[in-house]
């Protein structure tokens, strides 16, 4: 997708507005570059398309007298041609518009100062997992240490954010939201916590809509500090509100514009009848949600490229995600386990806020029409993650046996990932 997003930098910086979902095409700049790299959409130029295709003075928008059944083998073959990124919020790509337009003409500087952008975004999720962890238990020098060396070792957040998407904005400013949110139920609530927290979840969705769990997780975070006895409901109530009117603040010029150009507050129904074609909903099936893809992807990347020795790879993940659970669950549930009332509240808020990611993640679909959860969606719940996994291991066992596994964990993890990343070379 990386050209779409490409080219909504592009159409800002040119036209000063904001591109149409089905009615935008990309550049012929854009198709310069592609042919240049030998890519057009997710196959070989020189293997998918005849020259009508590639030649933007001759393309058209979707024909209105197709059936549903011609319109979806016409939009597969064409779908390319179009900018279907326009529907995205526009935060990242106007965060995009001065190095765009800073940067010489050639597309390919422009393309790699933007990635340079892009990954330089990302990087912030270190310091954020560092900051999640000593938040929640800085008791704990492996997961406070441990955290952000998780994320760093992670090769899919690596490989995913290295290219232009506005999940190099939309990710590490969702993490931020959840650390404000956790700093407010460790240590009270305040107008300046909750305005804070809202104009950040309002940027997050500003930058993606995937983010949207990040409001049922600030109901959970008030939730908690009331059955906790930190705060009175109607005080709780009272910030909820603040929080929620802080990001619709945030939001409202970007759904005035969509109710201007398609009619509702997102452009959904602008984008479904393209994405669909590709992306059935999983109310037509099930399997359309392709959650086979959901932890290689998260791990290790998109695409997916396995290799002999593949389910060694799993072994660690599998051991680490155990690991987290039990611990968390050790931790809430035994008596003595180490327990202080007001850090037992942080964590908790930190397995559900992550739990809440997960589920709202895989729901996403079944509002919007469009299949599949790419492990990138949950990239904002990332740092509470790798937090949770050496705060499971941290609990279960003494500190050198515990760093003993940590460090294990993460050499298999390097070792895999390396063959993998070799495969994936093999492949390109």
């Amino acid at each position: 997708d990386e050209a779409q997003h490409f080219h909504y930098v592009q159409y800002l910086v040119e036209n000063r507005a904001l591109p149409v979902e089905g009615k935008t095409f990309v550049s012929p700049e854009v198709v310069d570059v592609s042919l240049g790299a030998r890519q057009w959409g997710w196959a070989s130029a020189g293997s998918v398309s005849a020259s009508q295709h590639l030649d933007p003075a001759q393309w058209i928008g979707i024909p209105e007298e197709l059936d549903d059944q011609e319109r979806e083998k016409w939009v597969r073959r064409n779908i390319w041609r179009f900018n279907y990124e326009a529907i995205q919020p526009p935060l990242y790509y106007l965060v995009n518009t001065p190095v765009y337009a800073a940067l010489p003409d050639d597309p390919f500087v422009k393309l790699y100062g933007m990635r340079l952008l892009a990954a330089l975004l990302a990087s912030a999720m270190v310091p954020i997992a560092y900051l999640t962890a000593r938040e929640a238990f800085p008791d704990s020098r492996l997961a406070v240490l441990g955290a952000p060396v998780g994320v760093l070792l992670v090769q899919g957040y690596a490989l995913n954010m290295t290219q232009i998407t506005n999940d190099a904005l939309a990710v590490p400013l969702a993490a931020a939201a959840i650390l404000l949110l956790l700093m407010m139920v460790g240590r009270g609530l305040s107008v300046k916590r909750s305005l804070a927290a809202g104009a950040v979840i309002g940027a997050s969705l500003l930058a993606k809509l995937t983010t949207v769990f990040l409001l049922p997780v600030a109901l959970a975070g008030l939730i908690i500090m009331v059955a906790y006895g930190r705060v009175r409901p109607l005080r709780a109530l009272k910030h909820l509100g603040l929080i929620y009117a802080t990001v619709a603040a945030v939001m409202l010029p970007w759904i005035l514009h969509n109710y201007s150009t398609y009619g509702d507050a997102t452009g959904a129904s602008a984008a479904r009848p393209l994405m669909s074609s590709f992306f059935m909903s999983p109310f037509v099936s099930f399997d359309n949600l392709r959650l086979d893809e959901l932890l290689p992807t998260y791990w290790f990347g998109e695409p997916i490229y396995p290799f002999d020795l593949w389910t060694y790879t799993w072994v660690a993940v599998y051991v680490a995600m155990a690991t987290a659970v039990i611990g968390l669950l050790y931790y809430i549930l035994v008596p003595g386990a180490g327990k202080v009332r007001d850090v037992q509240m942080r964590i908790v808020f930190i397995g559900a806020a992550f739990v809440l990611g997960v589920a709202i993640s895989l729901f996403l679909p079944f509002g919007s029409g469009i299949g599949g959860v790419p492990g990138r969606y949950l990239y904002p719940i990332m740092p509470l993650s790798m937090f949770l996994i050496l705060f499971g291991i941290d609990r279960l066992l003494r500190y050198e046996r515990a760093r003993f596994l940590a460090e294990t964990l993460l050499v298999w993890m390097v070792v895999w990932e390396s063959i993998n990343f070799l495969a994936y070379l093999q492949n390109r």
